[in-house]
């Protein structure tokens, strides 16, 4: 059965206010409702549907094309279908920024798109290499060879790069410059000086101080029993927001659960703050928190 059923659904296309019908609120996850068909649909926080009737579906075939959104679900990116352009939509004024210089082309059909908080930078990714675009201006800057973006600070003005053992480098964003190295990648924190990350087997969470090389707990934060532990992201406020996941094939009803903690780094306390089922209807889903 189509989760649409009985929720309102929002169309967006270009130039329609995204604050119609209540869409100011985050998104939640993004998909493909009933089938593998147009258009993208994006499920917000309140249990209404917006469909992005102007975004591209297929890059090639059944293929999708690139769709992200920000970590805090208050942005958008993807290619539109009309022009070609990168955009980033904000779901809060329905603002639409294009970003300059960046068409779809045959290369994009493969592509990879990451947004950064705020939606200032887009990550993208084509076969081996990342660029970092600003969204603004249009300024691209290459990523390192071997490392991928992991993730931003809350404010953007750094990002954490791992390799492929998952060793990482904090990078300065202006200018684009190494600024630090840790041992482990993670959640980079505000002003770039500490990384929230799983320990061992994700048994809970450990912090590392960037400046001091250091751990900054004798003891890892516990997480969640009976949780598997997905991402970490600062908040902004210097808390940690943990998500945890339960496949569809553990939960009666079907559905793949999500929820949402608060992690306080000091106390080590944690509570649940939400949480949200995306149904086994809705093919390629893209989940809120799982981008840089």
């Amino acid at each position: 059965m189509s989760v649409c059923v009985g929720v309102a659904v929002v169309v967006m296309g270009a130039g329609v206010p995204a604050h119609a019908g209540g869409a100011r609120s985050p998104v939640r996850y993004a998909g493909l409702d009933g089938c593998v068909c147009a258009p993208w649909k994006l499920w917000v926080r309140g249990g209404r549907v917006v469909s992005l009737t102007d975004a591209r579906v297929f890059s090639s075939g059944r293929q999708r094309a690139p769709l992200a959104l920000s970590p805090n679900g208050r942005y958008v990116t993807y290619f539109q279908r009309g022009d070609g352009a990168l955009v980033v939509r904000e779901m809060a004024t329905g603002e639409i920024r294009a970003v300059p210089g960046v068409k779809w082309s045959s290369a994009m059909r493969a592509a990879r798109i990451e947004l950064s908080p705020g939606g200032r930078y887009v990550v993208l990714g084509i076969q081996w290499g990342h660029r970092i675009l600003d969204t603004y201006s249009g300024e691209s800057v290459p990523v390192p060879p071997g490392l991928r973006p992991w993730s931003f600070s809350p404010d953007a003005r750094f990002v954490l790069v791992v390799d492929d053992s998952f060793q990482a480098g904090i990078y300065s964003m202006s200018p684009f410059a190494e600024w630090g190295r840790v041992p482990v990648g993670g959640a980079l924190g505000p002003d770039g000086e500490t990384v929230a990350h799983f320990t061992a087997r994700d048994a809970g969470v450990g912090l590392w101080d960037v400046s001091a090389g250091s751990t900054l707990r004798r003891g890892p934060i516990p997480v969640p029993r009976g949780r598997t532990s997905t991402r970490l992201r600062w908040n902004g406020k210097g808390l940690l927001d943990l998500q945890t996941v339960t496949p569809r094939r553990l939960r009666r009803g079907g559905g793949t659960r999500y929820d949402w903690y608060r992690v306080d780094p000091e106390s080590g306390r944690t509570e649940r703050i939400g949480g949200f089922a995306v149904p086994g209807s809705v093919h390629n889903p893209i989940i809120t928190g799982l981008t840089p």
